[in-house]
Formats: structure tokens, sequence, C-alpha cells
């Protein structure tokens, strides 16, 4: 019998995934377009567009994430069909704020959340179903955009944090490990990538990272709930100041 799969895993792609930059992006004042592709058992299943675009408050910097992901798969073990947009705003100190709109299957998820006065306010709702959800800042580490794998500070080096999941307004433990370092070649570009190894109770995967004008996503190839996937940039477009 086919097996209907939890969003999750795709969400890891991009919730695993949404953890774009550690801190606005110097030397980018143009932003950039990032393209991915979604593969499956060797099967594409889907794709996503990130745009990364500076949005400076009260003077500080700070970078705008909008990120859309589209997955429609019809394999023998599983069907999902699947899409997502996230927006959130991330200062030099860590995410300012946070938005989702996701659909499974005909099942809606939202989320809003914004840093206030020490604390983040989630407003959550599932197809019709509202709560409210308060986290402050003491029970946390990062969150799930403020990709802490770049603050190890080489080759070996593991760290355990609390993690706070913006899609899901939780706080897990996740554990990261750097294995090496890669080159990998985007559209005859080559970049520099940590690779870095993390698992927490739900997911485990792992990524390919650049830090070259900013902290991107290169690769990331993973296991949730649902199965296994493998998500992998095919091009960046920088953007004109």
């Amino acid at each position: 019998m086919r097996r209907r799969y939890s969003a999750g895993l795709w969400s890891l792609a991009l919730l695993a995934f949404s953890c774009l930059l550690s801190h606005a992006e110097p030397g980018r004042p143009g932003g950039r377009t990032l393209q991915y592709r979604v593969t499956s058992h060797g099967l594409n299943v889907g794709e996503m567009k990130t745009v990364l675009s500076p949005a400076p408050r009260g003077g500080s910097r700070a970078v705008r994430f909008e990120s859309d992901l589209a997955v429609k798969a019809n394999l023998l073990l599983y069907k999902v069909n699947s899409r997502s947009r996230e927006d959130a705003v991330i200062g030099e100190g860590g995410t300012l704020s946070y938005r989702r709109r996701g659909e499974e299957n005909g099942n809606r998820h939202e989320v809003d959340a914004d840093f206030e006065n020490g604390v983040f306010r989630f407003k959550l709702r599932e197809n019709g179903t509202n709560r409210s959800v308060l986290v402050p800042r003491s029970s946390y580490d990062f969150t799930t955009m403020d990709c802490p794998e770049t603050t190890l500070l080489r080759e070996g080096d593991s760290m355990e944090i609390r993690l706070l999941d913006l899609e899901h307004a939780r706080v897990v433990r996740r554990r990261y490990h750097w294995r090496g370092t890669e080159e990998m070649e985007i559209g005859g570009r080559r970049l520099t990538c940590r690779v870095i190894d993390l698992s927490d109770p739900d997911n485990s995967c792992r990524r390919w990272i650049s830090s070259e004008r900013g902290v991107i996503i290169v690769r990331q190839d993973g296991k949730g709930k649902g199965g296994s996937y493998s998500l992998r940039m095919v091009s960046i477009l920088e953007h004109p100041a």
C-alpha cells in the first residue's frame, strides 16, 4: 500500500534549510537569488527558489530571506504534494521575524512569529485550529535561521545546542560535527564548502555550506520521518546594488 509521507521531509529541506545565514551578509548590498533542485530515490521531485536581499532595521544591517518550495512526488512507496513559502528577517543579533505558509495534501499550516522584548511570540494556525506560543530568549541558543554551524572553529569540532525550531515553535537539542572541507561547482563557479553533519530527535542530514560573501547552503542530503532526500543548488544570481 502506498504511504502518504509527511511534508516534514520536505520542510526539513527548508527548515533545516532555513538556516541560510548566520548574520547580515557583508559585501552583498544587492542580494542574490539561489535556485535548487530536490531529488528523492534518484528522481526529481521538486524545486526551491530563495531570494536574499538587504533589509536594514533601525540603522543596523539585516537580511530578508524569502523562499518558495514546491514538491510533487508520486512514487511507488509514497505520495506527497506540498508547497510552502517562508519569509524572515535576520539581523546582526539573530532572527527578528519569521512567517511561513504551507500546504501538504490539502492540509494547511501557518506560522507568524516576531522577536520582541527578549521573547519570540508565535501564532500558529493548522487546519482552522489556532494556538499561541511564547519562547523566551533564555531558553534557546540559536534559531533554525541562524546557521549555528558557522561558529565551529576547525575541522573535527562538534557541539550540541538548544535550537529554536521556528516552523514548530519548539526547542530541540541538535548536534553538529564539522567533517571536512570540499569544493563544489555551481554554474562554472567553484565554492569552498564546510561539510557538516547535524542531527536532532526528528532528523539527520549532511550539509555543504559556503561562507563566501555570505553564508549559503550549497547542498543538503538527509533523512526525516518521511524518508531520504537530496537538495542541491543549481544556480546563483547576484543582484546589482
